[in-house]
């Protein structure tokens, strides 16, 4: 059931959504703005997107009958917010939204849950902070340019992920789990030359 603010309301009887789309299983704040011009905003929810809504519950499960579901379209814009989020590079080149949701949603899924995910992940979750705050300080260099084409490229890739079957879903893992350090090395390289351009530039 469709309403005038660009929510829909689920039917009784409304397919499962716990699987529809992708999330990464974390509370978060979500604020959105219709094109009408109307706000709504989410405390304390969990989010899922596919690729033409957003679905908002507070249970993780997402019951059809307890999910907001919002058409893309027909939003001017939503934000979403989660605190003590690792993915450092990501929210500092592309923000929140639908590509560091994907992001969050394969690593939890094919990195995580591997030694060597689980590893690389550590080597990120140390070296990128101070990587991301000099790319976020830079946003129109070059650098966080070609770090924010990465960062999308993979976003569309984990989403292409959850729509293949399995051979499909492990070369695109393979191809993932290669561009996810490319990225990173990407983004290292600029943080240093930003640096310098920083230190040589004057007060």
């Amino acid at each position: 059931m469709s309403t005038d603010d660009g929510a829909d309301t689920p039917a009784e009887g409304s397919d499962d959504l716990s699987e529809s789309g992708v999330g990464d299983g974390r509370e978060k704040h979500v604020r959105v703005v219709t094109a009408a011009g109307k706000e709504f905003d989410h405390d304390k929810v969990f989010l899922r997107h596919t690729e033409t809504e957003y679905l908002i519950c507070a249970d993780p499960d997402f019951p059809p009958a307890e999910t907001t579901r919002y058409r893309k379209d027909d939003l001017h814009r939503a934000e979403i917010t989660q605190h003590h989020s690792n993915c450092f590079i990501t929210t500092a080149t592309a923000g929140e939204g639908p590509t560091l949701e994907s992001l969050r949603g394969f690593r939890a899924d094919v990195m995580a849950p591997t030694r060597s995910g689980r590893a690389l992940l550590r080597v990120y979750e140390t070296v990128s902070p101070p990587i991301a705050a000099t790319l976020a300080r830079h946003p129109d260099a070059g650098p966080t340019r070609a770090v924010r084409r990465l960062v999308d490229t993979c976003g569309s890739l984990a989403d292409r992920r959850d729509r293949t079957g399995s051979v499909g879903q492990a070369a695109l893992s393979v191809v993932l789990i290669a561009l996810y350090v490319v990225g990173v090395v990407t983004a290292a390289a600029g943080h240093v030359w930003l640096r310098g351009r920083e230190a040589s530039s004057p007060n």
